[in-house]
């Protein structure tokens, strides 16, 4: 493993080009379907939005051998990050970070800083580091913690063959607030694409007819991705079209989007639809 040296998260992202995540949830309350899965719908939105390309998002449960796993597979993928969420807690199913030392093959050890980060936590609250308290300032060996402002439990970073890995809680609120405050700067720098997209809503035709005519258009606009996501019945057809696309710069962005918008929107008129612009 290769560690970073620096407490910064921007020391390990320094490459600038278009990148793909993978994202990992943890947590067996997501896998029986007590809680909905929003972490990975709103990091997978904030990375397309800088420029990066989300690749996977893969869901497991509370065991060690099984995140460890899926953290392998990721890694061998070559991805640019992994974002793994929840785990990170001072309860016996908290293994997220067993796991990532697993997966890495590296010891777990007692980080100064994570220890501090936890410690003063606790005492603000009057309370003394027992033993579950304690489990959270452990890092696999090379690894480095992220700052947790609105929780106890800090995050981790490290980075493998290439690959960056953050760790993040589980609660959407810190794990929110550390995305933005430090994971989402250090993927910003690490990325010069940026992520451009158009929303039409189309009435009148239904989406087996429009199938041809989206082959068509999206013939002609390679660089263009066309999604079709039906909203209405085959009676009374409604149907969202969204169109995304990444560019070197918001020019090329916006003149490869206004061609593709203006085709579409031309050639689906001429079978009878219905369009509005819902961002234009």
């Amino acid at each position: 493993m290769v560690g970073c040296q620096e407490v910064t998260l921007e020391g390990c992202l320094k490459d600038g080009s278009k990148f793909e995540v993978e994202i990992i949830s943890s947590g067996r309350e997501l896998l029986i379907g007590k809680t909905v899965n929003t972490n990975a719908a709103w990091i997978a939105s904030r990375v397309t939005g800088i420029g990066g390309a989300v690749a996977r998002v893969a869901v497991v449960g509370d065991s060690v051998q099984e995140i460890a796993s899926v953290i392998r597979e990721a890694i061998a993928r070559r991805p640019k990050a992994v974002i793994i969420t929840g785990g990170l807690g001072p309860t016996y199913d908290d293994m997220t970070v067993d796991a990532l030392a697993s997966a890495l093959r590296v010891p777990k050890v007692l980080d100064e800083v994570a220890y501090r980060l936890v410690a003063e936590k606790y005492s603000a609250m009057g309370l003394p580091m027992a033993p579950q308290r304690i489990k959270m300032a452990y890092m696999p060996s090379g690894s480095f913690p992220i700052r947790n402002e609105l929780g106890t439990a800090p995050g981790v970073a490290a980075e493998f063959q290439g690959t960056h890995l953050f760790c993040l809680p589980g609660v959407p609120r810190e794990m929110m607030e550390m995305f933005n405050s430090s994971v989402l700067p250090a993927l910003s720098k690490y990325s010069d694409a940026v992520y451009g997209e158009r929303t039409l809503m189309l009435e009148g035709v239904p989406e087996s007819t429009l199938a041809s005519i989206i082959d068509e258009v999206r013939r002609l606009h390679p660089t263009v991705y066309f999604k079709s996501h039906p909203k209405g019945s085959e009676r009374l057809p409604v149907i969202e079209m969204h169109l995304t696309a990444y560019a070197t710069d918001s020019e090329v962005l916006s003149r490869a989007l206004d061609s593709a918008e203006s085709g579409f929107i031309s050639a689906v008129r001429e079978i009878g639809a219905s369009v509005r612009r819902e961002n234009p």
